[in-house]
């Protein structure tokens, strides 16, 4: 790891708070060709360090002193379940070496809501987990990069952030790992939290919480030894059920699984289902197919978060990376190795 600036610019001012800002990539740490530097487009994420994307926000030293470290420089529509872990453990181990100090993790916008819940579900309560991302590369006009990571590092040294879970800041908003996600492919303000809602907002006047973390029943995962050396991941795959769906690639799934070919075998199915949760007929016998074969069959809403039971508030996305972890620590495993 490295240190930034330890010395405070302001004179007479107290500690800062101690932040560390872990660098995975994404479209904040991305770069564009020099003819398309106003709009961003035909850009490639994960190209810059973490320490050029904080050199990118000035002022933001005042708020904290800072450490960072580069964990990878990836696109995160490629990140893979090994990023989880990889990230649990730096945090862990960060908070065991600094107590009480915050972390800011700079990720993808696109898979930064899978990201968020399953260290959610990794990490205890405690210190703040901060995670944000851009909807602009580094260098376009109005890049959005700058000062998401600006106000994530406040968010993440304001003690009021403590054991609220894990956060995610962007456009001045902090939501909450269970509830946010991408809602649009393009749009500056992209994140959003459903109906309820951003936790708080971030800006001039400081950081305000507005609402408390929604209660959900804590993850057995958070006291968990696992590491990405020894962890077996096993497959949890998504359906959805559509006009049409006849089950086929269901049945597919559990052929090439019962002879093998498919490795590691299938675990769990996640079935985005239309209205509230209905499955196509056809689709529907062969889920019951899947489940007689042992497989775990998720029924979730494909029009939003599931409303009420186990999985209260998490759209499918997260409901996939629930039954993962789960499935990951059930000792029935096939000893195949997890795919980064």
């Amino acid at each position: 790891m490295q240190d930034s600036r330890s010395e405070s610019p302001e004179a007479g001012a107290g500690p800062r708070p101690h932040v560390l800002v872990l660098g995975t990539g994404g479209t904040i740490a991305g770069v564009a060709p020099v003819a398309n530097t106003a709009t961003g487009a035909g850009y490639t994420a994960g190209v810059l360090g973490v320490d050029r994307l904080l050199a990118s926000a000035p002022g933001v030293e005042q708020h904290a002193r800072l450490e960072f470290a580069q964990l990878c420089n990836i696109d995160s529509k490629d990140a893979g379940p090994g990023l989880w872990l990889e990230l649990a453990r730096a945090v862990r181990a960060w908070r065991e070496r600094a107590g009480s100090a915050g972390c800011v993790i700079t990720h993808g916008s696109d898979t930064l809501e899978e990201s968020a819940y399953a260290l959610d579900c990794l990490l205890e309560p405690g210190s703040p987990v901060v995670l944000t991302a851009a909807m602009l590369p580094s260098a376009a006009l109005s890049a959005d990069g700058p000062r998401n990571l600006f106000d994530a590092v406040r968010v993440a040294a304001d003690p009021a952030a403590a054991g609220r879970g894990v956060l995610c800041v962007a456009h001045g908003r902090v939501h909450a790992a269970l509830d946010v996600s991408k809602q649009h492919p393009a749009r500056i303000d992209a994140f959003g939290s459903g109906e309820r809602g951003p936790l708080g907002f971030i800006g001039a006047g400081g950081l305000r919480f507005t609402r408390e973390q929604p209660r959900h029943a804590p993850c057995a995962f958070a006291s968990s030894p696992l590491s990405a050396q020894d962890a077996r991941w096993p497959r949890v795959e998504l359906v959805c059920s559509h006009a049409g769906a006849d089950g086929e690639m269901v049945r597919a799934l559990l052929a090439a699984s019962a002879a093998g070919t498919l490795r590691p075998r299938l675990r769990a199915l996640v079935v985005l289902g239309t209205g509230s949760g209905t499955v196509h007929e056809q689709l529907q016998a062969a889920l019951d197919q899947a489940a007689q074969a042992g497989v775990r069959v998720q029924v979730v809403p494909r029009t939003g978060p599931c409303e009420g039971g186990e999985f209260d508030g998490l759209n499918a996305v997260k409901v996939r990376v629930r039954l993962l972890l789960e499935a990951l620590q059930d000792p029935r495993q096939d000893g195949q190795q997890p795919q980064q």
